[in-house]
């Protein structure tokens, strides 16, 4: 197996094991690019949680930017597996370099720790994130079919609105807070009661309001999946992973806190191969 798909896999699978293992259902010719692309995607997204310094994070995304930007035999000369990814993508024609820089951009409003005002702000923020990656795999993967494209920016969109509860934990550990305002203010919930760390009634509220949401737009691409193109399922068979987070989240009665949320669950690789083998998601 060449080297380059090893490291960039390895990455991922260390990262990103919900997309690690999704990937691992496309076909063997596109891996190598779908890899590339999700160890850059996560590299970028770690980076305003390796400082504290909005300028050196400013600095290191700008780095990113223009390797995306520079000549092929400047890129080449690196050893770094994502650098030798950018190489082989920007060889590409279905590669979307402009989608991937403007989540660059995205990133760079990470520095600036900017909680969202409304849940639909938050859902352009995932939208500029999770579903514009996944808009890069699916052109990689040469998927083109327009109800397709659009029940995967539904589960994008879900997968990462189920994604901010689940990682409420870890982003306040970072003075982050993506739950959107506009709901700490509904169910009157401060800023300081929310980074306690400590749940009530209020709290479970807003993630059960969150949850319907993503459920709802599960539900709206599930409706569609019989007429489908089958060769967008490692895009597709993230709604299985939310379904399962969203299964998980209710379990635990909404409590965002919950150390066990942030675990992957033991039956995905299961639920995953029998959904890809019946179509389903």
């Amino acid at each position: 197996m060449d080297s380059l798909l090893i490291a960039n896999r390895d990455l991922v699978k260390k990262t990103d094991p919900d997309r690690y293992i999704c990937t691992l259902f496309a076909d063997r010719d596109v891996q190598e690019f779908l890899f590339a692309i999700y160890a850059l995607y996560n590299e970028l997204a770690a980076i305003p949680f390796r400082t504290q310094e909005a300028n050196l994070g400013g600095i290191r995304l700008q780095w990113w930017r223009e390797a995306l930007l520079a000549s092929k035999p400047e890129i080449n000369l690196s050893k770094d597996p994502i650098m030798q990814g950018i190489y082989k993508l920007n060889g590409q024609p279905k590669f979307n370099r402009e989608l991937m820089l403007s989540i660059i951009d995205e990133r760079e409003n990470d520095l600036l720790k900017r909680q969202p005002k409304t849940i639909e702000e938050l859902e352009k923020y995932i939208k500029n994130t999770s579903g514009a990656i996944t808009f890069i795999a699916l052109n990689l993967m040469d998927v083109t079919d327009e109800a397709t494209r659009q029940a995967c920016q539904d589960i994008a969109l879900a997968y990462g609105l189920i994604g901010v509860l689940r990682s409420t934990r870890f982003l306040l550990n970072y003075d982050r807070i993506l739950v959107p305002k506009s709901l700490l203010d509904r169910y009157e919930v401060s800023q300081e009661i929310f980074k306690n760390g400590k749940q009530n009634q209020s709290l479970r509220s807003i993630g059960a309001a969150i949850t319907e949401v993503g459920e709802s737009l599960l539900l709206k691409a599930r409706k569609t999946q019989q007429n489908l193109e089958r060769g967008g399922m490692p895009c597709l068979l993230l709604a299985s992973l939310t379904g399962l987070y969203i299964k998980q989240l209710k379990r635990l009665n909404y409590d965002v806190f919950d150390l066990r949320l942030s675990q992957p669950t033991n039956w995905r690789a299961w639920v995953l191969a029998f959904n890809y083998c019946f179509k389903k998601f």
